[in-house]
């Protein structure tokens, strides 16, 4: 999760105003940035990992498990706790977009030598008895991607019906959502931006009991918030390289690598209580906030020269999802699929060298 400030964001209606110079003054920070660091060389290899966690609350006597709504409440427990525990290696302790979720980090990145490969394992184990000794008698913190019962009846704790002013679900409630302003604006402000709620469709697995394939011949699990994609756990890693030119490299490198990695993992089989024809998380997450018109899709729809193409420019996907081209000089030759460009910003990039 990115650095959080707490703050007053705004509604989508009050935001357009101000998109076009947040969009142009983010060019103009890119290329200051660039200038800066650009002949910087011989940076020193640092890494670290983020994990994310579920808290999972058990009712051994009614034996269900539901998502335990304590993250914020667990996570200032941790970081109370690491401030008066003084290790060579601790833990921070993050939040994340589902108030049942927290993420965890090494306190300090890991350097380019063999003390630090043997440490990673440690630290992660450390951050694991640190979180379950936070955790009350009945809950859990396993390593779950997506809890399978997500959207599926009286499914958090404490219970709260579907829906309210953020996501408008007819699934989840927004108590599901972090109290923290950013998150419930962005849900709001993705359905607002859209004019609907987010549609996420992921294939159905057709088995002895999906009657579904009767009626239909690519039948779907239906979700309708951004909760059931960005409440997805996992585990992320970040570099810094030497250079720009070998963070272009890697960054083409990890694009090939991690698609692969993750779909070793198969960690993603069940989606509101149904067996997917998927086994990975990334459609549903790139669905789950895709902020695209209608005329951004493939439908008619008004312009508004506020907005990134007017509103009306045809983007082929999410943006959210994959990426649409390489970055590294040598990487050219295989940039091959369709990539929506701005053409004034990438006049004006040009311009500027």
């Amino acid at each position: 999760m990115g650095l959080l400030k707490i703050g007053t964001p705004l509604h989508w209606k009050d935001s357009l105003e101000h998109c076009n110079y947040v969009r142009l003054h983010g060019i103009h920070q890119f290329i200051a940035n660039y200038r800066r660091l650009r002949h910087l060389e011989n940076d020193r290899l640092f890494y670290g990992d983020e994990i994310e966690y579920s808290l999972l609350k058990v009712d051994e006597k009614n034996k269900t498990v539901k998502l335990s709504l304590r993250g914020p409440e667990v996570m200032e427990s941790l970081r109370q706790s690491e401030q008066v525990i003084h290790a060579f290696r601790g833990c921070t302790w993050h939040q994340e977009y589902g108030s049942w979720m927290l993420e965890g980090t090494p306190d300090l990145p890991y350097g380019g030598y063999t003390m630090s490969l043997a440490s990673v394992e440690q630290n992660m184990r450390l951050r694991r008895g640190r979180l379950l000794s936070a955790l009350l008698a009945d809950e859990l913190a396993p390593t779950l991607v997506t809890f399978p019962l997500m959207g599926v009846g009286d499914f958090v704790s404490p219970p709260a019906p579907p829906g309210g002013e953020a996501s408008e679900s007819d699934f989840v409630p927004d108590t599901c959502i972090n109290p923290h302003p950013r998150f419930a604006t962005l849900t709001g402000n993705i359905r607002r931006r859209r004019g609907s709620k987010v549609d996420i469709r992921i294939p159905l697995y057709q088995d002895v009991k999906t009657p579904e394939f009767q009626s239909s011949k690519d039948p779907y699990v239906h979700m309708d918030c951004m909760a059931f994609g960005m409440g997805c756990c996992c585990l992320q890693v970040t570099f810094q390289a030497s250079d720009i030119e070998e963070s272009r490299l890697l960054y083409d490198q990890l694009a090939v690598l991690a698609p692969i990695m993750m779909a070793l993992t198969a960690a993603t089989p069940i989606v509101k209580g149904r067996l997917a024809a998927t086994d990975v998380r990334w459609s549903l997450i790139s669905q789950s906030v895709d902020d695209r018109t209608p005329a951004e899709g493939d439908e008619q729809g008004k312009s508004d020269s506020r907005m990134a193409g007017g509103g009306v420019k045809r983007q082929s996907k999410s943006r959210y999802d994959s990426i649409s081209c390489y970055i590294h000089p040598g990487s050219n030759s295989y940039s091959d699929i369709p990539c929506e460009i701005d053409d004034d910003l990438l006049a004006l990039l040009q311009k500027e060298g």
